[in-house]
């Protein structure tokens, strides 16, 4: 996204674009780092659950961390968060030490969790006066009602939160996340339990979280999110970050091949012989061939579908993605 496009997005939902900062796709070495790990380590007694990860996030990108539960995905937000001392390393935060200036960051920082605990005797409108009170803020009903309005809650201002769906509890807990007007908000599996519709309702107001000018980090196991949202992501496995760079970077690194499923009866070995084609075998009916080249091996198969008097039926073609990486780097799927 441009700066040209970050102010089109703000005219269109109202919100103030800063027209300082420098998007990661314009010139992301220009743009500040605003969350520095240098060789962190986190041990719970002769356990080592974080192993000197050293990263970097900069200001006004969406950064995604991946990792099955156990890989120290949280332990490492813990501590960038404030909330938890690091065994070894140094971490900074705006240019804060966690340690030392805790107290500074966390002023500065959002934070929505995957499963939030509300104070349920209160409806929306107190809830938001008390966690705003807890930064000494006092928001006028105007500007309780503008944020209600654009996190969409409006209509349940006078609602208690035991009373909303799944996706209206998520959108509460955002709006509290950046009650403080945050620089960095973390948001730990924000769309996890939710359905697709509400899912991407929940993206769309992330985006403009970043279009704001804040940096986001966030956790997720949806391979589809973190495409779709992270300007660069990491994957954490065993306390260790095993990959880093943007989504189209790492699945072009792991130079899978394409996968086409397809339900046809053709000579296998004659299959395996086309151009661009790396493997294939049958499953049933099913035939799944792996290649380099998509369009001389499709060009190819169809001429050997036409010969064998064979249609391609149900032809379905899956390109290298996300979980592909994640399958290579760790030798097993997403644990959610």
């Amino acid at each position: 996204m441009s700066i040209v496009e970050n102010t089109n997005l703000a005219v269109k939902t109202g919100i103030k674009p800063n027209p300082f900062i420098y998007t990661v796709q314009d010139k992301p070495e220009l743009a500040p780092v605003v969350i520095d790990l240098n060789g962190l380590e986190v041990s719970y007694g002769d356990f080592k659950a974080v192993r000197g990860i050293n990263l970097q996030v900069r200001q006004g990108e969406i950064f995604g961390i991946l990792g099955p539960n156990g890989a120290g995905k949280t332990t490492t937000l813990s501590v960038i968060e404030g909330l938890l001392k690091p065994s070894a390393g140094k971490v900074q935060v705006l240019g804060l030490d966690v340690v030392k200036e805790s107290k500074k960051i966390r002023r500065q920082i959002g934070v929505a969790l995957q499963s939030t605990s509300f104070f349920d005797s209160l409806n929306l409108v107190e809830l938001i006066e008390l966690y705003a009170a807890m930064y000494n803020l006092y928001p006028t009903k105007t500007r309780i009602q503008e944020l209600l309005e654009r996190f969409q809650l409006k209509e349940k201002s006078r609602v208690q939160p035991k009373q909303l769906s799944g996706g209206q509890v998520q959108r509460v807990a955002l709006l509290l996340a950046v009650i403080n007007d945050p620089k960095i908000v973390f948001l730990d599996e924000p769309t996890t339990g939710l359905d697709p519709q509400t899912r991407r309702n929940i993206w769309d107001v992330i985006k403009e979280l970043r279009a704001e000018g804040r940096t986001v980090v966030l956790t997720t196991h949806y391979m589809e999110e973190a495409h779709e949202l992270c300007h660069r992501l990491a994957i954490i496995d065993q306390g260790e970050v095993i990959a880093n760079g943007t989504p189209g970077q790492l699945i072009n690194q792991l130079g899978a091949d394409i996968r086409i499923t397809v339900t046809a009866r053709l000579p296998l070995e004659a299959v395996q012989k086309l151009p661009g084609v790396t493997k294939a075998s049958y499953e049933g009916e099913r035939l799944t061939v792996y290649l380099q080249d998509a369009e001389k091996s499709l060009l190819g198969l169809q001429q050997l579908a036409l010969q064998n008097g064979q249609p391609l039926a149900d032809l379905s073609v899956k390109q290298p993605d996300l979980e592909d990486v994640f399958l290579a780097l760790t030798g097993r799927s997403l644990r959610t």
